[in-house]
């Protein structure tokens, strides 16, 4: 019996190492290779229990599946670090601090009872000036919204596009501002130049295509019983989703790479990529950028609490040729199905 079992292993082992080398494919080639974005965590994980599994029975069966996590080393550092924060003086004198926030519009207040609503707009304007952020990106912003976060007295400043849902609140003056259009209500990009701490400074506040698999995943995971044919029926629906807004995603980025290459100061990436650090439109950026998370954060950083929780798709991404990061936390909130990043930066030049 654990000869057979070994046997499967070696086939798994395989399936991993596939995995980890199409890690980052274009969905536009191997659509179907870019759920590895999705199952890497997965497959850590258990190669994990394996390598537990075997230490138990046969402990020199468990090297392969312990060749098999090392050989994706690589990808795991994206997934878990342990970075303390970095408090230089620089930190200390010249940074400001940023919050990116996808709102859900707020939805979680608005359809509260009248008296629960009036409670939670007051936790949310309390939320935001505890944290009080010199730089607010919001991803699914409404006028609901837009007018509760006015409210926060915080934003002298500020660039809302409200055909497209995305917007930048700052204290900062800003120089110049503009959109880039997606093609989509839903998805954009808006940005605008800032002048922060005398420093000229592009933000980026970012929604990429969503996967819209989140209702499909909560009726599979009903309770309630569910024919074998229909289940079929939404798990063949979230595949051809996944599959159109991966390639949307690879589109995106690549237009939003496009767009900052072309200037000549520091640029700062925040928002919602609807995607992990293993895909295809993250690794564009990667290239870039660093990431506020792998600089100084800690643990697994999931920003995502909805149907599919755990997993990290909101990022801060800054020109890795001037931006350095002082800290980056995951606020713990109930106002969306999003926890917002919270990071303290600086330019370097």
């Amino acid at each position: 019996m654990l000869q057979f079992l070994f046997s499967l292993n070696i086939v798994w082992s395989f399936v991993c190492i596939l995995l980890y080398i199409i890690v980052g494919a274009d969905p536009r080639t191997f659509w179907l290779f870019s759920i590895s974005s999705i199952l890497i965590p997965i497959v850590f994980i258990l190669n994990i229990l394996i390598i537990l599994f075997w230490l138990v029975f046969k402990w020199k069966y468990a090297v392969l599946s312990l060749i098999t996590l090392v050989f994706g080393y690589s990808h795991f550092t994206k997934l878990l670090v342990f970075e303390a924060d970095k408090i230089t003086e620089k930190c200390k004198s010249h940074s400001f601090n940023l919050m990116t926030f996808n709102i859900y519009g707020l939805k979680n207040i608005k359809i509260s009872s009248e008296q629960t609503k009036e409670i939670n707009k007051t936790k949310f304007i309390s939320f935001l000036r505890k944290y009080n952020p010199d730089i607010l990106c919001v991803q699914e912003d409404n006028f609901y919204a837009d007018a509760i976060i006015n409210k926060t007295e915080i934003f002298p400043y500020f660039h809302y596009e409200p055909s497209h849902a995305t917007a930048i609140y700052t204290k900062f003056p800003i120089l110049d501002k503009g959109f880039l259009d997606f093609g989509t209500v839903t998805n954009s990009c808006v940005w605008v130049d800032v002048l922060a701490n005398g420093k000229k400074i592009r933000i980026y506040s970012v929604h990429l295509a969503s996967n819209r698999v989140s209702v499909d995943v909560e009726k599979i995971t009903d309770n309630t019983e569910e024919k074998s044919n229909e289940k079929f029926s939404i798990i063949k629906r979230m595949f051809v989703n996944y599959r159109r807004n991966s390639i949307h995603r690879a589109k995106q980025s690549e237009l939003l790479v496009k767009h900052f290459q072309n200037i000549n100061y520091p640029f700062i990436i925040c928002g919602d990529l609807n995607d992990t650090p293993f895909s295809y439109s993250y690794e564009q950026l990667e290239q870039y950028c660093n990431d506020s998370f792998l600089e100084c954060g800690d643990g697994l950083g999931s920003t995502y609490v909805g149907a599919l929780p755990g997993l990290r798709i909101d990022y801060v991404l800054g020109d890795i040729k001037s931006i350095e990061f002082c800290s980056h936390k995951v606020l713990p909130s109930t106002f969306s199905d999003h926890n917002p990043v919270y990071v303290r930066l600086y330019s370097k030049i």
